[in-house]
């Protein structure tokens, strides 16, 4: 069978294929050059045609040769002498021809000359004719081969034997790959020209090749292009620093956000492959620091504007010699002196030569690279007067587009009265071009709306008169505004700060002289003055959290905006009467908002609350009954309301959303009268049981959510609203009612629907006349009582997604619609095997029929899988049920979870499946070679004692969770080098697992409720270290090691770290009750959060003073510890959230205890000792979950309990004996 290994990366499948002889390199050369591709997070296919059988190249093999981008022969001295390597080698052939030059071949010739390989020379001429005697091989086979040697002979390769050792060659070839395959390439405009001068020397400046550190500041003002210049030499020159490349966008604008420079800090040390969890500036700055010291990196800041921005991002330590740091900025200034970290050089960017300047506008202007005779004299004059600034050509260029000569005239005498160097001018050239309304709209995005749903903001520029739809589509059009994923506005940072400059200089000496406040600090002083202001239009009053309680705001200071149409304040308290001071205000968002007297919603079209508590019923019932112009209303977490308001008052409300109102009870009969409303989102709402028949008097409603509440049953209403689109109906884990209901016949009539999700509630039965739903496209009827589905549903010809999980009365299905792309069913009733051979464009298939003990197993078979050869994901769990495999019939697969099947003809797998689930599992023999492409594996109720996994076996295996095995003594994992998490679960007698070489990829050790375990054992070439009744962690072997879970484990006595570890982050011990010491926590001082519950035993926790970035620290119920933390001299961080809470014995901090380790040494009665928000438990918190997941997606419960019973329990039971896929 195949035997294969492969490195991973983000990005297609497989990225460089290797083509190799194995008892020649596999060992040596090829070892290496794999792992030096795979370290560079390049993901790399290792075939070894030694362990390779048969005469066809099929199943994982061929996708992972199709999917590769680049190929790489090495060429030995027996590599022709195997048919095997010949027959890849003519499929790279084939497969590099015919990509149109999108393939490439990279041969190395290893011991080999290039004449051996184009047949000049006996060594592989010969081979092959032996080749054709012994294998009695036709004449066209045996010539494909010779003319795919002659093929890659003619390529340009590296030939080993002109290289002083394989360390130099090996590195030539990772930067080639990289070079090739642009892994970090940054997007750049299409619209390319004249750059090549200038990234030519930016390059010369940063000399990669040269020792010591650099860093180059290339300036020049905005829109000039010095960020499109930084990209290209990004691009450029990355791939000589493998993963240790970064480019960071807009620095000066994300700086200036709330924890801004935490964020970038993130960004940076994950994209060289180090990510770390980051709560604040100084210990983002260490963690720079300690990786950037001992590697060669390449790191971009774009747009920077001071130079703590550089020292917050790279640290203010020496970096490694041969690193290289770029840096944008308008400011020349901005770092002047060289330092002991790096030499400074400089680079002045030029603006555009007139002929590229002509040419750059021209694509924008002609969509081709020169204007049109009648307009070259009209261009070169307006590129003339732009400055040539390259964002300024773009913006005038799409402006003019399509327009007539007299425009372009006009345009031209306005570019003709602004400076040359003056991009403001420019840019202003388009904005004046819009009309008023445009105008405003567009102010108001660069103001407040970037990166915000637009769909709130076109209600109130329509409120306004400003024609939003036409407005907004001017400016896409026009190059100012982009709409982006989730219908969000996108805006470039010259035409952002174009904005935020116009609405400056309105008046730069007041700001109530402007139109518009964003700026914090600005805002609260503007809100200070006495004047009175006519101007301001919108305003943003953000206070911290910090703060809040000290900053209270008058009504009648934000009554002196008379013309104000936009309010939005957070984080303070809002006092007087609003009643004459917000009268023109269209727009109100009000968040964290402790207390007000009085508003006035008149004139109010948006009205947004979120954690509002003093909101009650009363207060909100003020608020709104003169609303009558109010369209939109959201109340988010305003936990005191119990009730919907009256809305008599506001009858024009086309959107309603109540979000996580936990008191919310009722919705009154008065939501009928909402004639106009479209959207309504009832969600996270548990103490809401009944839904009014009134709701189907709301004639224009499309969008209807009722998530998380105690609703259990639609009113039958809503079902004769013709006009919805998405019905999204989800109750909780509630309790059986016995009321059964079913959707009416009357719900067939909605032919707009699009969406029917309805679970978790006591729904029976759907009527016939669900197949008259010509638009539904997705049907979710899990955790129902339906039983039955209408055979109408074959009507549907555009559903495309059915999910029935958890509908246990269910007992076959009818002939479903050759439409589905994904089908989802699970029952304990399920009788027949359904028949979906007619589904053939399936890509995703769960069918379970759940355990029920005593019932019989379905009937028939799964003779037709094989004819879904578009699946990608396949769970199946039927009792008894045999499944036929066939090698190549479903080549697309990739998870595979197969459960109480009868696996007599269980057979090796040829397909690339990249997850695996298997129950009853009873020999390891059942993994064979077809998985080696395996990453996650869940193995479950077995009665094996004793069970060995071997990386050779599953060399890609990233995540193995073994869950339910009863007599399990015993688990060896050996040479498992990718493997990343491990789980072990319910195995009551296990005593040992051991690990055998080492995990250098291990990050997470789960174990769970495995009572007998006594010892890790640790096997190493050199060594075997374990102890009875102590777990010991040693960095050596665990080196990246991050999370380590440990529960109801009650033979283990002690727990210590050995070594040195900067990988840790998270320790968990829950109800280990015989465990005594913990220890060597100086040795993981990056530990980030360490929970200990339950541990009555412990005495000794050692080294917890030195965990300098600590975030969280919780210890309840150990009520032996005596010492935990030295508050005069640890070094646990200020801000360390710190919980503790039945530990009676411990000294030297109060107990119970909980905030910040700042106040641990203040007197009591000067800190609240518990938040009464989160009060310590009184009982073991939930464990580590005992579901088990196979993937993403899926999980596998824990079976226990009989599954007998009816209502909720019985309901319960049956749920835990099912395996369940989300």
């Amino acid at each position: 069978m195949a035997s294969s290994d492969a490195g991973t990366s983000s990005g297609s499948e497989y990225q460089v294929f290797l083509s190799f002889r194995g008892p020649d390199t596999r060992i040596g050369f090829t070892d290496v050059l794999f792992h030096s591709l795979t370290d560079v997070g390049i993901c790399v296919f290792r075939d070894d045609e030694e362990l390779r059988v048969g005469e066809r190249i099929d199943g994982s093999l061929l996708r992972a040769m199709d999917n590769s981008q680049i190929y790489i022969p090495i060429f030995s001295r027996t590599y022709a002498s195997s048919q095997w390597c010949l027959r890849e080698l003519a499929q790279i052939v084939a497969n590099t021809l015919k990509s149109k030059g999108n393939k490439e071949i990279l041969p190395i010739f290893f011991d080999v000359e290039p004449d051996d390989v184009k047949l000049k020379t006996p060594l592989y001429r010969d081979a092959i004719l032996n080749l054709e005697s012994e294998k009695k091989l036709s004449n066209e086979q045996v010539n494909v081969w010779r003319e795919a040697l002659m093929e890659v002979d003619a390529i340009k390769g590296w030939e080993v034997k002109k290289y002083t050792g394989h360390g130099k060659l090996i590195k030539l070839i990772v930067e080639e790959v990289l070079k090739k395959l642009k892994t970090k390439h940054r997007l750049v405009t299409e619209h390319l020209v004249g750059i090549d001068e200038q990234v030519l020397a930016v390059s010369n400046l940063l000399d990669i090749d040269s020792v010591g550190t650099r860093l180059i500041k290339i300036y020049g003002m905005g829109g000039i292009g010095k960020t499109t210049l930084a990209k290209v030499v990004f691009n450029q020159l990355s791939f000589h620093f493998g993963k240790y490349c970064c480019f960071l966008e807009d620095v000066r604008a994300n700086s200036s956000k709330t924890d801004g420079l935490v964020d970038l800090q993130k960004r940076l040390l994950s994209e060289i492959g180090h990510p770390r969890s980051i709560n604040e500036m100084d210990s983002g700055m260490k963690s720079i620091q300690q990786v950037l010291c001992n590697k060669r990196v390449f790191i971009v800041l774009d747009d920077v504007d001071n130079k703590e921005q550089v020292e917050k991002l790279v640290g203010n330590s020496a970096l490694l010699s041969g690193s290289r740091i770029l840096i944008t900025t308008r400011n020349k200034d901005v770092l002047q002196t060289n330092g002991p970290k790096y030499r400074i050089l400089e680079y002045g960017v030029e603006v555009m030569t007139i002929d590229h300047a002509l040419e750059l506008f021209s694509r924008h202007a002609f969509n081709r690279d020169f204007p049109s005779g009648d307009y070259k004299d009209l261009s070169k004059e307006i590129v003339f007067t732009t400055g040539r600034l390259p964002l300024a050509l773009e913006v005038i260029g799409s402006f003019l587009y399509h327009k007539p000569q007299e425009i372009w005239q006009e345009t031209l005498d306005k570019l003709s009265k602004a400076p040359h160097e003056d991009v403001f001018g420019k840019l202003k050239i388009s904005y004046d071009a819009l009309s008023f309304e445009q105008q405003q709209i567009f102010l108001d995005i660069a103001c407040f709306f970037i990166g915000k749903d637009k769909t709130n903001a076109m209600y109130m520029w329509n409120d306004c008169d400003f024609l939003p739809n036409t407005g907004v589509a001017v400016l896409i059009s026009m190059s100012l505004v982009k709409i982006v994923e989730n219908n969000k506005f996108w805006m470039h940072d010259q035409l952002r700060d174009l904005g935020r400059r116009i609405v400056y200089l309105e008046n730069r000496m007041n700001l109530k002289g402007q139109s518009r406040i964003w700026n914090q600090k600005e805002a609260f002083d503007a809100t200070r003055t006495n004047e009175i202001s006519k101007k301001v239009q919108a305003l943003n009053l953000h206070v911290s959290a910090r703060s809040s309680q000290d900053v209270v705001v008058q009504s009648k200071e934000i009554g002196r905006f008379k013309h104000l149409r936009f309010l939005k304040l957070s984080g303070l308290t809002f006092v007087g009467d609003t009643v004459n001071h917000l009268a023109k205000v269209s727009w109100i968002s009000l968040r964290s908002i402790h207390k007000w007297t009085n508003m006035y919603l008149k004139k109010v079209v948006v009205l947004e609350l979120s954690t509002v508590e003093f909101l009650d019923d009363s207060r909100l019932q003020d608020l709104i009954k003169m609303a009558s112009q109010l369209k939109v209303l959201s109340l988010e977490e305003c936990g005191n309301l119990t009730r919907t308001p009256d809305f008599s008052g506001c009858l024009n409300l086309e959107r309603l959303t109540f979000r996580s109102c936990f008191k919310l009870r009722v919705i009154g009969s008065s939501i009928g009268k909402l004639k106009c409303l479209i959207d309504l989102k009832i969600e996270h709402c548990p103490s809401l049981e009944h839904l009014l028949e009134e709701i189907g008097d709301l004639v224009k409603l499309q969008y209807f959510f009722v998530e998380d509440t105690k609703v259990n049953k639609l009113p039958d209403s809503i079902w004769k609203l013709k006009s919805l689109h998405e019905v999204c109906f989800r109750g909780r884990w509630i309790k059986y009612s016995g009321n059964l209901w079913g959707l009416p016949s009357a719900s067939g009539q909605l032919e707009k629907l699009e969406v029917l999700k309805i679970s978790n509630c006591d729904l029976k039965d759907l009527p016939s006349t669900i197949g008259n739903l010509h638009s539904l496209r997705i049907l979710d009827l899990s955790f129902t009582h339906v039983s039955e589905i209408p055979k109408t549903i074959s009507m549907l010809t555009r559903l495309q997604r059915i999910k029935l999980q958890y509908c246990f009365e269910i007992q076959e299905l009818p002939t479903l619609p050759t439409s589905l792309t994904h089908l989802f069913v699970s029952s304990s009733s399920l009788r027949v095997v359904p028949d979906l051979s007619n589904l053939t464009n399936l890509v995703e298939l769960h069918l379970l029929n759940c355990e029920n003990v005593g019932d019989k197993p379905c009937t028939g078979g799964l003779w037709w899988i094989g004819r879904l050869s578009k699946l990608t994901f396949l769970s199946v769990g039927l009792e008894k049920v045999s499944i036929p495999w066939g090698t190549a019939s479903l080549p697309l697969l990739k998870h595979l979870d197969i459960y109480r099947l009868d696996k007599q003809n269980f057979q090796p797998f040829s397909f690339s499946t990249q997850r695996l689930g298997l129950d009853n599992f009873n020999s390891a023999a059942s993994l064979s070679p077809g998985l080696r492409d395996l990453t996650i594996l869940f193995l479950g109720d077995s009665r094996m004692q004793e069970f060995q996994l071997d990386g050779l076996q599953l060399p890609q295996l990233k995540e193995l969770r073994v869950h339910n095995w009863a007599l399990l003594e015993r688990l060896r994992l050996s040479r498992m080098r990718k493997l990343r998490e491990v789980t072990v679960s319910w195995c009551p007698k296990l005593v040992e697992i051991q690990l055998s070489w080492v995990f250098e990829s291990l990050e997470a050790l789960l174990i769970d409720d495995c009572v007998s375990l006594e010892r890790l054992v640790y096997e190493t070439a050199n060594e075997s270290i374990s102890c009875e009744g102590k777990l010991i962690f040693p960095s050596r072997v665990l080196n990246k090691l991050r999370a380590l879970t440990l529960r109801k484990c009650f033979k283990i006595l002690n727990i210590q770290v050995v070594g040195m570890s900067e990988s840790w982050e998270s320790i968990k011990l829950w109800t280990c009750c015989c465990l005594q010491s913990l220890g060597g926590l100086s040795n993981i001082k990056n530990l980030k959060s360490l929970d200990i519950f339950n541990c009555n035993s412990l005495r000794v926790v050692e080294g917890v003073d030195e965990l300098e970035f600590l975030g969280q620290l919780k210890v309840y119920y150990c009520r032996s510890l005596e010492r935990l933390i030295d508050v005069s001299t640890t070094k646990l961080p200020s801000d360390c959230s710190i919980c503790i809470d039945n530990c009676k014995k411990l000294r030297g901090v109060r107990n119970p205890f909980s905030g910040p380790v700042m106040n641990l040494g203040l007197p009591s009665d000067a800190i609240s000792i518990r938040n009464p928000d989160s009060p310590p438990p009184t009982q073991p918190p939930s464990p580590p979950t005992t579901t088990v997941a196979v993937g993403p997606t899926t999980t596998v419960a824990e079976r226990k309990g009989s599954s007998s019973g009816c209502g909720e329990e019985g309901r319960k039971k049956r749920a835990w004996k099912c395996v369940c896929f989300q």
